[in-house]
């Protein structure tokens, strides 16, 4: 009997525990505050190719929750901020450059924020995954941040896709020299996956590299023609 009292006393505190969690987790609205609230490990370089730097480094958020937060970096041969971010919020724009992107859709879009709806392409025989994320641009400095925050449950989830369940995003945009935009992407997300890292990892990072090597190319091609 005591231990059947203590069992289910255990099992309170931990429903507790985790509700408590899942409320601050709910509170935060953006990857900079996940990140403020967490530890913070070093930056580890994974990749490097066409101009493209991909990193990780470890966070354990709530002395609970351990993640990684993917950061890439590259420059962008534009000095319009508009037209960049033209490119990442449009859906005909992300599905010119975004190899990691079936299909997307903006499911509404107001003055200061939209929600977007994608579905990743991704290779047989993984499963099939969407998306559906709040999205807003503000100013900090001298960056332009486009930052998204998941919202997995304002549509139904579709038969046969895995619908991710927490993910922040960040786009950060800095004007640099000679028309040129330093670009940063960041990215986590809390969804468990069954593959495991070194399968997942290879393939993520090859799907990123080309496309945002695509993303640089756009911008490449459209300066080379307001030449001519």
């Amino acid at each position: 009997m005591m231990n059947k009292i203590l069992l289910l006393t255990t099992l309170f505190i931990s429903l507790i525990n985790l509700q408590a969690q899942n409320k601050l987790l709910d509170s935060i609205n953006s990857l900079q505050e996940f990140v403020y609230l967490s530890k913070k490990g070093k930056w580890k370089e994974v990749k490097k190719k066409k101009g493209i730097s991909l990193n990780y480094r470890d966070l354990i958020f709530n002395d609970t929750i351990k993640t990684r937060l993917l950061s890439a970096k590259f420059k962008l041969n534009s000095n319009n901020f508009d037209s960049v971010i033209y490119h990442l919020k449009l859906p005909k724009h992300i599905k010119l450059w975004n190899n990691g992107i079936r299909d997307i859709n903006i499911l509404k879009s107001e003055d200061s924020y939209w929600v977007s709806h994608a579905i990743y392409d991704i290779p047989f025989p993984f499963k099939q995954k969407d998306l559906v994320t709040y999205s807003t641009i503000s100013k900090k400095d001298s960056f332009l941040i486009l930052s998204s925050k998941s919202l997995p449950n304002f549509i139904k989830p579709q038969k046969g896709v895995t619908r991710e369940g927490y993910n922040l995003s960040e786009w950060r945009l800095k004007l640099s020299t000679n028309s040129t935009i330093d670009v940063e992407f960041c990215a986590l997300s809390l969804t468990k996956s069954k593959i495991p890292k070194f399968l997942r990892d290879p393939i993520l990072q090859r799907i990123l590299v080309k496309s945002f090597a695509n993303l640089k190319e756009s911008f490449n091609k459209k300066n080379n023609s307001n030449l001519n």
